[in-house]
């Protein structure tokens, strides 16, 4: 009695060879046509001069984390002495993605200074919304607040990792 029969040997070899084929198929196609996002997590620092009205007396800083294509951060003034004594993590306050080789980010941030609506406990907090590009070591796009709904061109330099250890006091 023969376990090798000629219609199990001839199924068996054509669903290894199907099987073989489909996975040279699927990673040719990822590798030319699927591409990861590039790495812009970090901390970029604006300049104030080109920003919104209630924006250019403060020295912002916008850190973003990154998972993928999915992005948050935080919009925080670097002049507000509460967050430079803060150590712990704060919970993101902007989300977005990157899609179409640009970010784009939006949320509510608490306290910047004279923008936004005040809320029960004494904070303020401003609908921001931002969409940009990443060029090299800076970021070029678009700030608005929700309020004003009127886009302004902004650039950020991204922050070196010493000087941002320097500023949590490593």
């Amino acid at each position: 009695m023969s376990h090798f029969n000629l219609k199990s040997l001839a199924f068996y070899s054509i669903a290894i060879a199907s099987v073989t084929l489909l996975f040279k198929v699927v990673t040719a196609y990822g590798e030319t046509n699927l591409k990861a996002a590039p790495a812009i997590a970090g901390s970029y620092s604006f300049d104030a001069k080109n920003l919104p009205e209630c924006l250019k007396s403060d020295d912002l800083v916008l850190t973003i984390e990154q998972s993928g294509v999915y992005l948050s951060g935080n919009l925080k003034s670097n002049n507000n002495s509460v967050d430079r004594q803060k150590t712990n993590p704060e919970k993101p306050t902007l989300a977005g993605k990157w899609e179409n080789q640009g970010l784009s980010l939006s949320g509510a941030v608490p306290n910047l200074t004279g923008c936004g609506k005040s809320t029960g406990d004494g904070s303020q907090k401003s609908l921001v919304k931002l969409r940009g590009v990443v060029e090299g070591e800076s970021l070029k796009g678009k700030i608005s607040l929700v309020e004003n709904a009127v886009a302004t061109d902004f650039i950020a330099q991204r922050v070196k990792k010493q000087e941002q250890q320097q500023e949590q006091g490593h």
